[in-house]
């Protein structure tokens, strides 16, 4: 029995399983979870390194695939025709067509594809070594092919500029998708967003505006206990001769402790009990904000623009409710300033953010160019508007109710849910 005979198809089987192990790894690769590798990478996993260093490389790995490929189902059909034509003549052309056509879309795509998608992390750790060497193998045939690219984009205008989505773009479309298939809950998904936005708003957007805080003045000494009795904050800023002149801020229970046996408090007693104030700047990020926060152990930091001047204050609570929503004490009031009419309407003070209102009416209200509904007013109109006035802007419409002076005050909001964006 003449066994070189069968060496041909032992060829082409082998062929085929090559190409099938190129046709996986390249699924495998592109669908991998990286943050699954990275972790099993940061444990000192040497494949997973591999791994991760080629798919940061993802542009040579797939042409280096695709090359190897080619190459591979191309000699097979070779083979397989020069075969068929030995017995079938020019007919083998035809028959070698049909057959290899089929054993390469079977068992060299669409079966070892299918596996890699369904063990994808497996099977990239697997190949990654194998995949490291060929890549290095393939580099100079990857870069002819680079420079041909170079000139077909010139000869045809085409740009090269990377647009793909940033990192956070891409966890937002992952959040948004496990949240239509029901993996993540609303207030979920709204949270996990939440902590994104931190990095991008600035504390101009959250703080609480300086003609909102709670204060005390200096030369009312006799007035401290009272003023900290009504309050529900624990600290609170002292001023003295102006509201922006902060001198710092006082913790209600220091001032408590010092209390005489009649109720009243000596004037050193409280100089000596208030906390330096810290100031900061109005274009610090939401987030830096924060990990100040937790570095420098403090709950409360006033907000000062590029001259100096107070623009309001921001607490800790503040940007955690960013996050996690209002949070509310048995002395908080039950609303945020947003009073419901009925399922269309509402009552709202001017003063409240944007940021908020979105949160509890589930709107896209634009922030970017006001930080309250009232400035938002006021910027869409270019005008101050007098009590009565209504507006329409994105099927919204908005009724002016109250004022005082030229700050809005009241506004009545009607929602048309069936043609509101």
């Amino acid at each position: 029995m003449d066994i070189t005979k069968y060496l041909p198809i032992l060829y082409i089987t082998i062929l085929i399983v090559i190409s099938g192990m190129f046709s996986g790894s390249e699924t495998s690769v592109t669908s991998v979870n990286r943050s699954k590798i990275h972790k099993l990478a940061n444990k000192g996993d040497k494949k997973a390194k591999k791994l991760l260093n080629l798919i940061d490389n993802k542009t040579d790995l797939i042409s280096s695939i695709l090359v190897g490929n080619n190459i591979v189902n191309i000699f097979a059909s070779v083979l397989a025709t020069a075969v068929l034509i030995e017995y079938f003549g020019s007919d083998g052309i035809v028959y070698s067509t049909i057959v290899m056509t089929c054993l390469i879309v079977v068992f060299a795509e669409v079966l070892p594809k299918n596996i890699a998608l369904i063990k994808a992390e497996r099977f990239a750790l697997f190949f990654s070594s194998p995949l490291t060497i060929f890549v290095k193998l393939f580099y100079p045939i990857i870069q002819i092919l680079k420079a041909l690219n170079q000139i077909i984009y010139k000869i045809f205008g085409i740009d090269q500029k990377n647009n793909d989505f940033s990192a956070t773009e891409n966890i937002r479309d992952i959040i948004d998708m496990h949240e239509d298939e029901g993996d993540l809950h609303k207030d979920e998904s709204n949270m996990i967003n939440a902590i994104l936005d931190l990095k991008e708003i600035t504390v101009e957007k959250i703080m609480t505006h300086r003609k909102n805080i709670y204060s005390l003045d200096m030369s009312e000494q006799n007035k401290v206990y009272e003023k900290i009795a009504k309050s529900s904050f624990s600290r609170i800023p002292i001023w003295e001769a102006n509201p922006n002149n902060i001198l710092g801020i006082i913790h209600a229970k220091n001032i408590l402790t010092n209390l005489d046996n009649s109720g009243k408090i000596k004037i050193d007693k409280i100089k000596n009990s208030i906390i330096k104030p810290w100031f900061i700047p109005e274009t610090t990020k939401v987030k830096d904000q924060l990990n100040e926060f937790i570095n420098r152990k403090e709950k409360i930091a006033f907000v000062v623009d590029e001259y100096g001047e107070l623009m309001g204050l921001i607490s800790l609570e503040d940007i955690i409710e960013e996050i996690v929503g209002n949070i509310f004490d048995e002395k908080d009031s039950s609303t945020i300033g947003i009073r419901r009419i009925n399922d269309y309407q509402y009552r709202i003070r001017g003063d409240v953010n944007i940021r908020d209102i979105n949160r509890e009416l589930d709107l896209k209200l634009p922030d970017n160019n006001a930080s309250t509904l009232a400035g938002y007013i006021i910027y869409k109109t270019e005008a101050l508007p007098e009590v009565g006035q209504t507006f329409k802007f994105n099927n919204i419409i908005y009724e002016i109710l109250n004022k005082n002076k030229n700050q809005i005050t009241q506004i009545k909001v009607f929602l048309d849910y069936s043609t509101n964006d």
